[in-house]
């Protein structure tokens, strides 16, 4: 049996909601919300899910990071998750350029899971 991951975290939209939806709404839709109101444009995630899953998460954000920029500005589809492994470390997901760049999370963070 596989252990317990803890992800949390948000994406930041610029045109290119819709489609984000369409991508989570293909897989599993579980964990994630779209808030309403003010000028933020967002998905939040967050889910504890067995660890053999996570990289069905994490496949599912690459996916909407690689989203084009839909306005002049070129902005592109940006967030942070933080991903704690019920082994005792934490990871941290950062989407911005189109990509998602995966790292340890730094020790500032540890305060969630002690």
């Amino acid at each position: 049996m596989s252990t317990w991951v803890y992800i949390r975290g948000w994406l930041e939209f610029y045109g290119q909601k819709a489609e984000a939806e369409h991508i989570i709404h293909r897989g599993e839709p579980a964990g994630w919300a779209f808030p309403e109101g003010g000028w933020l444009d967002a998905a939040c995630y967050a889910r504890a899910v067995r660890s053999r899953y996570s990289d069905d998460v994490l496949d599912q954000i690459r996916e909407i990071a690689a989203l084009p920029a839909t306005d002049e500005d070129n902005d592109r589809v940006c967030g942070l998750f933080l991903v704690l492994h019920e082994e005792g470390h934490q990871t941290e997901w950062q989407i911005r350029d189109g990509k998602v760049q995966v790292g340890q999370a730094p020790a500032r963070y540890d305060y969630l899971w002690q």
